[in-house]
């Protein structure tokens, strides 16, 4: 990832999906109703909706507090945008790595892009799921003048694709120690379950040969 054509590459990337939350939020905000109208919203796509599962869920936990989730939504879009166009913004500029001025800040922003990029990505497949849809589209010829694929549908995964690459980044500006840091605390943990386990089980024989030792006595 410090090769400058990669950099320049997912920086735009970022910048394109950036911008677009950004202006979905900023909207939404402007707007100065979304947060009170999200109810009414919510009730006409639930009509020839599919996804019951999805309606039910919704409808259970979502429409009793819709005030406080339209907040949160608009407020989450905005900041997804800053987010990413910030880190294409760091993309642009000289790697820091570890040992390097400002290594800590940008190491803390690509993992925030990282962050960012899957709950941009989250939050797409829900809208997909209350448009009735799926999150991989599918051919429908019903809808023959229509886009085959439009971009809400292309969101989830250039979010991969931003998250994968901005948690190889962080990698690279870390020298490897990122990844190696998750895989030594993985090990741990597992280490840490079979020496548990293995007390247990040593416990457990104590106690029967104890047992059958008084039963002997």
């Amino acid at each position: 990832m410090l090769n400058r054509t990669a950099r320049y590459l997912l920086a735009a990337i970022q910048a394109i999906l950036g911008w677009e939350w950004l202006m979905s939020g900023g909207n939404k905000l402007l707007s100065g109703t979304f947060p009170q109208g999200l109810a009414t919203t919510l009730t006409d796509n639930f009509k020839h909706n599919p996804n019951n599962w999805y309606v039910a869920f919704l409808q259970q936990n979502i429409l009793p507090h819709s005030l406080f989730y339209g907040y949160l939504i608009e407020w989450t879009e905005v900041t997804i945008g800053v987010i990413l166009l910030g880190g294409a913004l760091l993309l642009l500029g000289q790697p820091r790595l570890a040992g390097e001025p400002q290594h800590g800040l940008a190491v803390a922003f690509s993992s925030a892009v990282a962050i960012a990029a899957a709950v941009g990505a989250f939050l797409t497949i829900n809208f997909h799921f209350l448009m009735g849809g799926w999150v991989i589209p599918t051919l429908n010829p019903a809808a023959a003048y229509n886009e085959g694929i439009d971009l809400d549908a292309l969101i989830p995964p250039l979010s991969l694709v931003i998250l994968v690459a901005n948690l190889a980044f962080v990698n690279t500006l870390t020298r490897g120690n990122f990844f190696r840091r998750f895989t030594r605390s993985a090990h741990s943990s597992g280490s840490l379950r079979s020496a548990e386990n293995g007390s247990q089980t040593s416990s457990s024989g104590l106690s029967r040969t104890q047992k059958g030792s008084t039963a002997t006595s």
